[in-house]
């Protein structure tokens, strides 16, 4: 009986063995190496863990067994272990260490990596770097962990005390919005990198000086660097001037990826500029919620906006922005010279013009506000994918004075003149890598006229027949 039994018991665990799926079975064999999607994880900037608000970034990839049978990874490990900036995750759970994690024929493994930097008082990047190892078979496989890290200055819900200056030592970090508050100024130095999270906004209720230079220019940009948010509109909110503010300057910066790039809403008894911009690239502006701005809700999408106020802006492109790259209501006094402004629509479906010149705005509360409007505006572009990329909306109620000319513009608005160029392409030289520069066949090229700003958005000097645009095209 016993006999019988032992040869039951082999039958059985034959017959078990016969039935397993050749996936299910281990292989031992020192040749199953295993594959990896990649062999490097690289984290572009990563901000120092001072706040405890900033999330960690998390990275994936795949590791593949390509064998028919299975593998048992005996080891998955941090090199620098416990003591490692990165946290790796498998099968969902977090750690430095993973021993006997079995992989099945032909499939594969999510690995997540999470990096958190920890502070070093350092005003230029570091690099933090691990390697990740595998050990299958008496193989050993490995897969580096790169970051650049970067300690920076953090504010949250912050009000800034009174004439503060922002250094270019170390980037700043916005959360929830600071307030620059009435009758205080805050002075951005040079080089000077500034970056909001999601929905934070620079409210500015007295004075902002941005002093960037052409070398050394001031960013605004949004805090995520990982992969898909380098030209994402939307990330952080914008740039806006509350009622009272005055005596702004913005010279040399690159606004990016915000809701709103500057929201000017000053109304005041005189027609000095509130704001002046110059030489600055304002782009990839737009969003998807209603901004409650200035006593009213505002759309996201806007270059620039202005309510009733008085601005001056010069040198300065304001393109990719999924509503107006530049939006003057309810009158005020503008002045513009020497900008390109331009929407194709590469990242929204757009119906708004490219710029929109209204003396009237129509409020939440369905009453117009109707104020007089003055414009000027020479050797600018305006362009776009739409047949009218320039709309003058006028209410009758208050008069519109416009002084339009030696612009190229892509409209038939019978308020332009002779000497503005309408509806030839001007012949941008990559606008789909943001290039906005001319090409040599430009009908651009030449056609404005001196006004005396003898340098362009890059820093290169007009000849005595200047260019339409913020950039001047010298032929070698």
């Amino acid at each position: 009986m016993l006999k019988n039994l032992c040869l039951y018991l082999v039958l059985a665990i034959a017959s078990f063995v016969a039935c397993t799926p050749e996936a299910e079975k281990f292989t031992f064999d020192s040749e199953a190496f295993l594959r990896f999607s990649t062999d490097t994880i690289f984290y572009d900037t990563i901000f120092t863990q001072v706040a405890p608000q900033i999330k960690n970034v998390t990275k994936r990839f795949r590791v593949f067994n390509d064998n028919e049978k299975a593998v048992q990874i005996s080891q998955i490990a941090l090199a620098q272990g416990s003591n490692s900036a990165y946290t790796v995750f498998v099968n969902g759970r977090g750690g430095s260490l993973f021993e006997d994690v079995r992989l099945l024929g032909e499939d594969s493994l999510l690995i997540q990596v999470e990096v958190s930097i920890d502070p070093r008082d350092e005003g230029l990047p570091f690099i933090v770097e691990d390697e990740l190892t595998f050990l299958t078979n008496g193989n050993e496989q490995k897969v580096q962990l790169v970051s650049w890290g970067q300690d920076a200055h953090f504010f949250r819900n912050a009000i800034l005390p009174c004439n503060t200056t922002w250094t270019a030592d170390k980037p700043y970090v916005i959360f929830n919005s600071i307030l620059v508050d009435s009758l205080c100024t805050l002075t951005i130095e040079a080089g000077t990198q500034v970056f909001s999270h999601n929905s934070s906004f620079i409210l500015v209720q007295g004075t902002i000086d941005v002093q960037g230079t052409a070398d050394q220019k001031v960013t605004f940009l949004n805090d995520r660097f990982d992969d898909g948010f380098e030209n994402a509109p939307g990330q952080w909110g914008g740039i806006v001037f509350l009622q009272g503010s005055d005596n702004n300057r913005i010279e040399h910066a690159e606004i990016r990826n915000a809701e709103v790039g500057l929201y000017l809403g000053t109304p005041d008894d005189d027609t000095d500029p509130d704001l002046i911009v110059g030489n600055t690239r304002i782009e990839n502006i737009g969003g998807n919620t209603v901004l409650p701005i200035g006593g009213d809700f505002v759309q996201p999408g806007f270059g620039i906006i202005g309510i009733t106020s008085d601005m001056y802006v010069y040198n300065t492109l304001i393109n990719n922005c999924s509503e107006n790259a530049l939006g003057n209501y309810a009158g005020g006094n503008y002045r513009y010279e020497h900008c390109t402004f331009v929407n194709f629509g590469f990242s929204f479906l757009r119906e708004q013009p490219t710029v929109v010149l209204a003396n009237n705005l129509l409020l939440s509360s369905n009453t117009a506000l109707v104020i007089d409007l003055n414009v000027v505006m020479k050797n600018t572009i305006i362009w776009g994918n739409l047949s009218e990329e320039l709309l003058i909306s006028e209410n009758q109620q208050a008069a519109v004075t416009l002084d339009l000319t030696h612009n190229l513009v892509r409209g038939t608005s019978e308020r332009l003149d002779e000497t503005n160029i309408l509806n030839e392409d001007p012949r941008f030289f990559d606008p789909r890598d943001f290039g906005y520069s001319l090409d040599t066949l430009s009908p651009a090229k030449d056609a404005g006229t001196d006004i005396g700003i003898l340098f362009d958005l890059e820093g290169t000097q007009r000849d005595a027949m200047p260019d339409i645009g913020a950039f001047e095209r010298i032929e070698n």
